[in-house]
């Protein structure tokens, strides 16, 4: 688990080879504006609230261990999925989450950045299931934490912040669809946060908090 958040945030640093000759390049740092108005946000830690975690074999960052349980087929190997517990905004326990991301397509390091694709179930009992799809731009990470602290061996300037989310919204938003209990038939947005609290290569730390923002207008009543 010692890695487990720079192997998510980092998921395509593969491409970071080519990248290093775009590494002042300001077109690369795109993103979703921050959310005027939020509906709900799930909250959780890294790596504290991870259930379970499995990387593939092409997604290792500086050759660390993926474990016995890797992901080694060829259509899933650049890929990584987790369980996590979320909080509510009181910091109780409120849902449940699977969580896919993968190597996206649309990197483009010239233009759009190093970019992920972000799949999730968030299951919250008694209310329903929601499906969640966000592209986010892992670029402005790499470029102005990891690379420079974890890779170039400088000094952590921390904390950082970060709102990764690129799209796939016509407004650079993910897109949030309810498909049980009361969520179902809702659509709305969501966009993601991130605060790097600790990143220290010399101990093996790598300590973050993240919050999930959904906006779901045509949210229903959930079911009593």
């Amino acid at each position: 688990m010692k890695h487990l958040f720079i192997a998510i945030v980092g998921l395509v640093l593969g491409a970071a080879a080519a990248g290093a000759l775009l590494y002042y390049n300001p077109l690369a740092e795109e993103a979703a504006p921050q959310p005027n108005t939020t509906g709900r946000v799930f909250r959780y830690s890294l790596p504290d609230q991870v259930l379970e975690f499995a990387m593939g074999e092409d997604a290792r960052l500086f050759g660390q261990d993926t474990g016995e349980d890797s992901l080694w087929e060829e259509t899933i190997d650049r890929t990584a999925v987790l369980g996590l517990v979320l909080n509510d905004t009181a910091l109780q326990p409120a849902a449940i989450a699977s969580r896919l991301m993968a190597t996206s397509a649309d990197t483009d390091l010239l233009l759009r950045g190093v970019l992920v694709n972000d799949y999730w179930l968030v299951t919250v009992p008694g209310e329903g299931t929601l499906f969640v799809h966000a592209d986010s731009n892992a670029w402005p990470f790499l470029k102005n934490t990891l690379v420079p602290v974890w890779y170039l061996e400088r000094p952590w300037r921390g904390p950082a912040e970060y709102w990764p989310t690129v799209g796939p919204g016509a407004d650079q938003s993910g897109v949030a669809l309810g498909i049980t209990g009361g969520f179902r038939g809702s659509a709305g947005s969501v966009v993601e946060h991130y605060e790097i609290s600790a990143l220290d290569p010399q101990r093996d730390l790598a300590l973050a908090k993240a919050e999930l923002h959904l906006s779901l207008p045509g949210l229903q009543v959930a079911a009593q």
